[in-house]
């Protein structure tokens, strides 16, 4: 309904993705959703976060889930023969309740490295967030309030318009 599903792009729900962790190939973060290009390149990651009833914090989730994107599109575009991404700026929202929290999570070989050898990464890695305030009487307030909507709708319209631009460096065809 806001335009991200298009020709070769489709949404998948609670797709699995390989996450290279502190030495282990093994291990695998699950999205809540995320928009694949051709089955092979992950532009978009979607994940559910906290509620009232529920302290989880969805951002060391998402951050993860944006890495374990960068490993697995790099990892497919050597499989097809294509040279591998230094960076990848993955483009993510999370929604607590029913307020979106948008993130632009830039990945680097270096902070996918550190990820993987379980260390700190060497340089600082700054994730951009943006979320719809709205009237904020209540934090419990979202969605169901029309003058929330209306702001809240518009952040989507411009966040795809900049995911877009974002994986437009990365697609693979």
């Amino acid at each position: 309904m806001l335009g991200f599903e298009e020709r070769s792009l489709v949404l998948r729900s609670r797709y699995a993705v390989p996450l290279f962790i502190c030495g282990d190939p093994t291990r695998m973060v699950q999205t809540g959703v995320c928009l694949l290009h051709h089955a092979s390149t992950i532009l978009l990651v979607v994940q559910e976060g906290k509620t009232e009833l529920s302290a989880k914090d969805p951002e060391p989730r998402v951050i993860s889930e944006a890495i374990a994107a960068f490993q697995m599109n790099n990892s497919n575009r050597a499989r097809l023969g294509l040279e591998r991404k230094d960076s990848m700026s993955i483009p993510c929202i999370t929604m607590v309740g029913t307020r979106p929290i948008f993130y632009v999570v830039p990945v680097t070989q270096q902070l996918s490295t550190a990820v993987a050898r379980g260390e700190f990464p060497e340089h600082i890695t700054e994730v951009r967030k943006c979320e719809v305030v709205g009237d904020r009487r209540r934090s419990s307030e979202g969605m169901e309030k029309p003058d929330y909507r209306l702001e809240a709708l518009k952040h989507y319209t411009l966040f795809r318009s900049l995911a877009k631009s974002l994986w437009s460096g990365f697609l693979v065809d």
